[in-house]
């Protein structure tokens, strides 16, 4: 073994996944813990800060415990965490409430009311992101509305990244990657804008000091220390969103190059070295400066976890039998049907959708079921409609004359080669699965194991560092025939996604109704 570690923590929405490397890159230890998802209220979506911490620690002695590391011997720690995330503390970085977290939608009507103000194009083009309720900025209105006292007594406002590393170092930061949350950051100068603040109403001190994903913000505390296992004064970075680090960790690179991530939600990053303003998706920082991400974002990646808990009893229980996820049993099933689903079009709104809707009210749909329809179908279907998702935000990226030539995958999905196969289909281009030397891919961990080996100096250039760990590629192609085909259906899935909408609007009100 070498004499020097990274451990890195992937704070994610269902579950934290702790990993420590040698400084060459290799994995030495792995857990995870997973935590609750409160939904006090439909479009509420809430973790409880403390519940995120105490998976930090239990996954961190649990490595610790398995790998048998001198904690001494680790040169550094990596956070990512989710993002759009408001988590209001006391001076002692304490949280005042629950976390609201991306999925969280509670603040439609301060929503509104910011696109209502003479400066809402202003606040757009400031931070390059659409004003929508799922972002921080509506959150913290709703907050100071709804909860002024926890509001006014807030010495800062974190998101989810910046909360864990307050836990580590006591400072308060945001990295530049989590910063495109709040419509107050000026992106192209990198900094909190006082005049945008001031008209939303947020004072500018209650905010954390911003910086580079890779600098070094603080090391680890004796509390700290005590709670996790690990030595005081270990350096921890700044940290990322976590898709940041999925897109540096499937091989993105150098601009032009494009990340496609299938999991709890699905989406794209592209890589760009200038500013784009398209409000119907999602911009941000890269971890690499210089880069940013185009990006979309989908919530139909939960769908095929939806069938699984609601109609896949018997894989479940045969997984369980035969030592395999149910999901490799789903891939297995998917097989069996041809492209199109026998007729098939899932729309995966399971809960609302993001980028290019930006809507609470949509609702998933099965369209053309028939008595001929499969299990097989449905499942095939899902996996087409979640790339349906993701491609329609594809081709509003191209009206900006953004083309991709290649999409490097991460996320779970990535272990079904049918749903790889698809996805290539779809898109039109190669889908490129990039793979570790011992067989594993890229991800989340990857990604934040290069930008902390950066960080800390153990290596000079984050690139050849993610390049070095993905040696192996393996390609699928797109089948001409059946992209053409898809393209008829897409057009399908897209009349029906648009003409749906009044009636969403009109299931919404009526559901509203029923539930009161």
């Amino acid at each position: 073994m070498t004499s020097q570690f990274i451990l890195t923590v992937d704070v994610g929405t269902s579950s934290t996944k702790t990993s420590l490397w040698t400084d060459a890159g290799e994995l030495v230890a792995h857990a995870s813990s997973a935590y609750n998802l409160h939904r006090a209220e439909p479009l509420w979506a809430e973790i409880d800060g403390d519940d995120w911490w105490q998976a930090v620690c239990e996954t961190i002695k649990s490595v610790l415990a398995k790998s048998e590391v001198d904690p001494v011997s680790i040169a550094g720690i990596g956070v990512d965490g989710v993002g759009w995330t408001l988590i209001p503390v006391d001076s002692e970085g304490t949280p005042l409430r629950s976390a609201m977290i991306w999925l969280d939608r509670r603040a439609e009507q301060e929503t509104t009311w910011l696109k209502s103000l003479p400066e809402a194009d202003e606040l757009v083009n400031l931070d390059a992101n659409p004003l929508d309720a799922a972002y921080i900025t509506p959150k913290l209105i709703w907050l100071k509305k709804n909860q002024p006292d926890i509001f006014n007594s807030a010495y800062k406002f974190l998101e989810a990244t910046g909360f864990i590393i307050s836990r580590f170092t006591d400072k308060f930061v945001c990295d530049y990657t989590q910063a495109y949350g709040y419509h107050f950051f000026d992106l192209r100068n990198e900094k909190w804008d006082q005049q945008a603040a001031q008209k939303i109403g947020i004072p500018i001190e209650k905010m954390p000091r911003l910086c580079q994903s890779a600098d070094v913000v603080g090391t680890v505390t004796e509390k700290a220390a005590k709670q996790t296992g690990l030595t005081p004064g270990i350096p921890v970075i700044a940290g990322c969103l976590d898709a940041a680090a999925g897109a540096l960790g499937s091989g993105v690179v150098k601009p032009g190059q494009t990340n496609e991530q299938g999991g709890q939600a699905g989406g794209v990053g592209i890589s760009l070295n200038h500013v784009l303003v398209e409000p119907r998706l999602i911009f941000s920082h890269h971890v690499i400066p210089g880069q940013y991400l185009l990006q979309a974002g989908t919530v139909g990646g939960g769908s095929l976890s939806w069938f699984r808990d609601q109609f896949g009893q018997p894989e479940v229980t045969a997984g369980n039998l035969i030592g395999q996820n149910p999901f490799e049993l789903f891939s297995r099933q998917v097989e069996k049907s041809k492209p199109g689903a026998n007729g098939l079009i899932f729309l995966p709104y399971m809960a609302g959708e993001r980028t290019p809707l930006w809507s609470s009210i949509p609702r998933g749909i099965f369209f053309g079921l028939s008595y001929s329809t499969s299990r097989a179908d449905m499942l095939r279907a899902i996996m087409e409609g979640c790339a349906f998702a993701v491609y329609d935000n594809l081709r509003i990226a191209e009206e900006h004359g953004v083309f991709v030539d290649e999409y490097l995958g991460s996320g779970g999905a990535i272990q079904s080669a049918v749903w790889c196969q698809i996805k290539a289909d779809i898109y039109g281009k190669p889908f490129v699965v990039a793979r570790r030397a011992d067989g594993g891919v890229g991800g989340h961990d990857l990604g934040l194991f290069a930008l902390t080996a950066y960080g800390v100096g153990l290596c000079k250039d984050i690139g050849v560092c993610v390049s070095d760990l993905l040696p192996s590629r393996q390609i699928f192609e797109p089948s001409v025939e059946n992209h053409a085909f898809y393209m008829e259906l897409f057009e399908i899935y897209r009349s029906v996604s648009h003409n749906a909408m009044d009636d969403f609007a009109q299931l919404d009100v009526v559901t509203r109704k029923s539930f009161k």
